[in-house]
């Protein structure tokens, strides 16, 4: 067997233009370390999961260790990867006004070829003892790993399916949609894994499908309030930092800069119609690098107060559930119970 860093000196002869491993007979190789980090930062940093009761996000990617490598043996495609990985998560019940204060930490020990996506196991620990911060430690440990679980598989799948495609030539013999990979332990749960995580969504695509596609999504809600108490919500720096209950930057000019929750979430005003419209670009800090969405928020009043109509387009396809739980659950909740627009006005 070659050596890490050592092709196979056998060779089967072939006429290729390129001269690049004939028949696939070297051993060939990728270290797919630096690769894999960023995959996995990638797919947990800001990630979110909530039930009826509670809301989770990933902070961040706290820990990421161990080695990944991805080998062409023969004409069969072979991965071996072993990572010790620890996620940074906050939380809250959906009916507290203690928004975003239970923090802890997430670790996966486990994360190797030996081992499905649905065998993963977790140690979940939270920084507080408080009651409630104890039954989000709970949620997580008992249904919010079958999240996480989801998004590993979606790593052991692109590291095989992405990552790796180019590892294996097409031989004159044969062409490069017909080249199979090596099945071992993990190709064999892996698509049982995708099947049994639940996010919430009727889309049963898997996530690489919907790689740089981009949707809109249209939602609304209904405020208790005044059409211009709910636009100064969205104008005021210091109405902003109070439903956040995080630093915030609100300039409300034309290009004037909108960054909340720690600048998890940024862009720029573009139009503002005062009272009735509010446009802006919008981006998450864990979209693709210069992926900007834009967001137009209209301010309609109704028999009962005003009704928030929320049209956001240019969004990631693999992000358009998470972005939209995530006006529901940062922005429409926490507005209603911290300036008390959840109650009828007179």
């Amino acid at each position: 067997m070659a050596k890490w860093g050592e092709g196979d000196p056998r060779w089967i002869v072939e006429e290729r233009e390129d001269g690049k491993n004939v028949n696939n007979w070297h051993w060939t190789e990728k270290n797919a370390g630096p690769w894999s980090k960023e995959k996995i930062k990638s797919l947990f940093t800001g990630y979110t999961f909530d039930s009826d009761k509670y809301f989770v996000e990933i902070t961040e990617v706290s820990k990421c260790e161990g080695d990944a490598v991805a080998n062409n043996r023969k004409g069969k495609l072979i991965t071996f990867y072993e990572w010790d990985v620890e996620l940074q998560w906050k939380g809250r019940k959906k009916d507290s006004n203690d928004l975003g204060n239970a923090k802890g930490a997430i670790t996966c020990a486990n994360l190797s070829e030996e081992n499905a996506a649905d065998e993963l196991e977790f140690e979940v620990t939270c920084n507080s003892s408080k009651s409630d911060d104890n039954d989000i430690k709970e949620y997580i440990r008992k249904e919010g790993v079958k999240f996480l679980r989801k998004q590993f598989a979606v790593y052991i799948n692109e590291l095989r399916t992405e990552y790796s495609k180019d590892l294996i030539l097409p031989t004159k013999f044969t062409q490069p949609s017909s080249v199979k990979s090596k099945e071992n332990s993990t190709d064999k749960h892996l698509a049982e894994a995708l099947r049994k995580s639940e996010l919430g969504s009727s889309n049963k695509e898997s996530e690489e499908s919907d790689i740089g596609k981009t949707v809109q999504i249209s939602i609304q809600e209904d405020f208790m309030c005044t059409p211009d108490d709910l636009y100064r919500v969205f104008v005021t720096e210091e109405l902003t930092k109070h439903f956040t209950r995080d630093n915030a930057t609100i300039q409300p000019t034309l290009g004037g800069k909108y960054s909340i929750f720690g600048g998890n979430v940024s862009g720029n005003f573009i139009e503002l119609d005062e009272n009735k419209m509010i446009s802006l670009s919008w981006r998450k800090s864990n979209w693709p690098e210069g992926h900007v969405s834009l967001v137009k928020l209209e301010f309609e009043r109704n028999e009962t107060g005003t009704r928030l109509k929320v049209t956001q387009s240019n969004v990631p396809a693999n992000d358009k559930e998470g972005t939209k739980a995530g006006w529901n659950t940062h922005y429409f909740l926490p507005i209603q119970q911290t300036f008390g627009f959840g109650g009828k006005i007179f």
